[in-house]
């Protein structure tokens, strides 16, 4: 009887100490989520930690309304302004998350870049409304002093088919005035070289620094096995019909993030899915460091830059490497 009891007791103590042990880490595990998925990845760190922060490059946001005190980015916001009526219309988390992958102290590509925003009611959004705010963007440029002005515009929305024209043409407008503008569509044809630039991600529970450790979203797998497709015969797939239409195929992380939130001024939100609206800022931080380091390059060079630079497995961004670049061609006589 003592040592069918003992045994018992024995028993209840090792559930104890599990049930104790899954406590904790669900108390714990969100906060090791949120704060590994903070981290931009592919060697982005490393380049702030040499000082390459897009310190004194001027970048821009077109999106929605805006919570400004936001720690991850307040001191970073130069200007704000509502090109639409936002009355009675509450603050959504779209704009927060992409100020926080641009420019946040903490999650951003580009942490020493001064931010211009420019909101837009996307629920609202026409192709027209979206060309003239773009051109807004450029016209406001001439008055700010040249070394003050944006290079570089990040919108993650976009239109497609026919409704791309009118904003396409606004694209080229603004290129023509030395302002780089990427927007969340396929392809990206009004570059040179044209760009496919789609999203991967790390879990945070794997080295996100690794190219390696990138792949697809757990829903777009999920999809793909659905549909009876691995992810590598999708990514063979979409890397030979870029090629066959003259694409350069550009990966870059847009998934498996911590984003600022906007329901107080030090709100997180963990985000596994993502989407292409994480992109444009990740990728108009990218070359706000190469606009660091080599800052009389134009418009017209960073293009190539990315397509240069996308050289892990299928085309995964190497910021390094677009750093590297960006000194090499900006010495150029």
């Amino acid at each position: 009887m003592f040592r069918r009891s003992r045994r018992v007791a024995i028993g209840f103590t090792v559930a104890a100490l599990l049930a104790a042990i899954g406590v904790a880490w669900l108390v714990v595990a969100p906060r090791v989520l949120l704060e590994r998925g903070k981290d931009p990845g592919v060697g982005v760190r490393e380049l702030h930690a040499q000082g390459v922060t897009g310190a004194g490059v001027a970048v821009a946001i077109i999106d929605g309304q805006l919570r400004r005190d936001h720690v991850e980015y307040a001191d970073r916001l130069a200007s704000y302004e509502e090109l639409d009526d936002f009355a009675g219309l509450p603050i959504d988390l779209h704009g927060a998350a992409m100020a926080s992958l641009l420019v946040g102290r903490s999650i951003g590509v580009a942490p020493g870049a001064v931010l211009h925003y420019f909101a837009l009611d996307f629920a609202r959004l026409t192709p027209e409304r979206l060309a003239a705010a773009i051109d807004h963007v450029v016209d406001r440029n001439d008055a700010l002093p040249p070394d003050e002005r944006v290079r570089l515009l990040s919108v993650s929305t976009g239109c497609r088919g026919e409704e791309r024209l009118v904003v396409d043409a606004a694209i080229r407008r603004a290129m023509e005035r030395e302002v780089f503008v990427l927007v969340s569509v396929y392809p990206l044809d009004y570059l040179d070289p044209p760009l496919a630039i789609r999203g991967l991600g790390c879990s945070p529970w794997r080295d996100c620094d690794r190219p390696e450790a990138f792949g697809a979203s757990p829903g777009e797998a999920a999809a793909w096995r659905a549909g009876g497709e691995t992810v590598a015969a999708v990514a063979a797939r979409r890397a030979a019909y870029d090629a066959e239409r003259g694409y350069v195929s550009v990966y870059a992380p847009a998934h498996h993030r911590t984003v600022a939130g906007h329901q107080h001024a030090r709100e997180y939100r963990y985000d596994v899915e993502g989407g292409d609206s994480e992109w444009p800022p990740y990728l108009t931080g990218v070359l706000a460091l190469a606009l660091q380091v080599a800052p009389q390059l134009q418009a017209a060079d960073l293009a190539g830059l990315l397509a240069d630079g996308a050289v892990h497995g299928p085309g995964l961004i190497a910021p390094d490497r677009v750093v590297a670049l960006a000194r090499a061609r900006g010495t150029r006589p």
